[in-house]
């Protein structure tokens, strides 16, 4: 990765002021130089054979037509971002010939097999990340020449050096200033949290606090209950809501609420109730409709509640209170939103897909419980599914307010990268993929 030359740029104001720049570097690697190159040979624009020299004018020539065509395989680049200013260049022929005359005079014609003939270059890579070729150098103790002659192989290496650095304008200019990357640490900190993780926070934090569910309960056993907030150190009375923490992939989220309580009269019925609301943002390498890793934010959603009843009922002769079953049922409900970046006319977007999952409830009973079908009596799935789907931080709402924001400020912030990195020349995105260290690759054009 080139890292000579970065820019910042100012994100408009919003509601979230805390995002005030990003950075993005001009970058190049060795598989998007061959890429390149590979794309200029399928246009016509690069060779596909080396030719240099004639017979006519001298008495040395590589390559020509027929079996004397010096084909040359893909060229290899490889490129180590420890040293961005140069690229090794590995190439070699595929076929053909170089010609040359007989000692003993001009008439005949010999020909030495270049077929497997490699030769290694070192290039240039400038600060916006381009090939040069105009000053590419032979690294003669790296190539393979499987010849004696002396002359034959000093001319080899003349003819490929010369012909290698006549390929510099258009090899140049298909490179350079065509690859920015932004990091993945500072889009993920600069970008996705205040943008994604602050504003669903808040839209949580508005959510009652479980912990609050049982507050018209008279016997709450506090030391059976518990109260987990990630994030945070809470207990059974000090208000703190849960928080979103860091992890390698994004951010996770879980509010873990369990109470305990009795309710008595003739009958002594020991109440469990557990809420588990767990999200998580995840950045990752998912594929496009093309099969290309694009830049890809997961944000989902799981809401687990359980419910659980043990009965006691008195004996009507002996005052005791004698077992008579218990109960449990359990609702499980979640949704998944997949926000993810793509390119199109030179301008970046957001492609959003929502998942939701149907309602999963099972239920049982052991003993001789108060009713045959404890879920209805237990747990109203649908009055929670209800609260699931209509609360401030449903499907629904994260999708309008985070992905429709995310939608409408995405292409401006890449645009703005563009013209950063390459003032006034009005490139555009043409394409946007995520390489295999999480960071963010675009592809600049007019």
């Amino acid at each position: 990765m080139v890292t000579t030359k970065a820019v910042f740029f100012e994100i408009g104001a919003d509601t979230t002021t805390s995002v005030q720049q990003l950075s993005a570097s001009w970058f190049t690697s060795g598989k998007f130089l061959e890429s390149t190159i590979d794309a200029l040979r399928a246009a016509g624009e690069f060779p596909n054979d080396i030719r240099y020299g004639s017979m006519e004018v001298g008495s040395l020539a590589l390559g020509g037509e027929g079996d004397d065509k010096a084909e040359l395989r893909p060229v290899e680049i490889r490129y180590d971002s420890a040293a961005p200013t140069t690229a090794q260049l590995t190439l070699t022929l595929a076929s053909g010939n170089l010609r040359f005359y007989n000692a003993y005079g001009r008439h005949e014609i010999l020909r030495q097999s270049v077929a497997g003939w490699r030769l290694e270059f070192t290039a240039a890579v400038n600060e916006y990340g381009g090939l040069v070729l105009q000053a590419a150098l032979c690294d003669v103790d790296r190539s393979h020449l499987p010849c004696d002659n002396g002359p034959l192989k000093e001319f080899f290496i003349t003819a490929v050096g010369h012909w290698l650095r006549s390929q510099a304008p258009a090899v140049l200019k298909k490179t350079a200033m065509r690859r920015a990357v932004i990091g993945r640490e500072s889009f993920l900190r600069q970008y996705i949290y205040p943008m994604v993780v602050e504003k669903l926070q808040r839209r949580l934090d508005s959510l009652p606090d479980y912990v609050a569910s049982r507050d018209d309960v008279a016997h709450v056993n506090k030391q059976a209950c518990q109260n987990e907030k990630s994030g945070v150190e809470a207990t059974m009375s000090n208000g703190e809501r849960a928080r979103f923490i860091r992890n390698s992939n994004g951010w996770t989220y879980r509010d873990h609420v369990l109470l305990n309580w009795q309710e008595a009269n003739r009958t002594l019925h020991d109440r469990e109730s557990e809420q588990d609301l767990q999200c998580t943002v995840t950045m990752g390498r998912q594929a496009g409709p093309d099969g290309v890793p694009r830049p890809t934010i997961d944000i989902s959603s799981v809401l687990g509640r359980y419910e659980w009843d043990s009965v006691k009922q008195e004996l009507p002769l002996s005052r005791q209170r004698s077992y008579m079953g218990k109960a449990w049922a359990r609702a499980t409900l979640q949704w998944s939103l997949r926000l993810q970046w793509h390119a199109e006319n030179g301008r970046v977007g957001v492609v959003a897909l929502a998942r939701k999952g149907v309602p999963a409830a099972d239920a049982g009973t052991t003993g001789i419980y108060v009713v045959s079908d404890p879920l209805p009596h237990l747990l109203n799935v649908q009055r929670v599914n209800l609260w699931w789907e209509g609360n401030a931080a449903s499907l629904s709402s994260v999708q309008q307010d985070i992905a429709g924001f995310l939608a409408t400020a995405t292409g401006d912030m890449f645009a703005a990268v563009a013209e950063g990195l390459a003032p006034g020349r009005k490139l555009g995105c043409r394409d946007l993929r995520i390489n295999e260290s999480g960071d963010i690759e675009i592809e600049l054009g007019e």
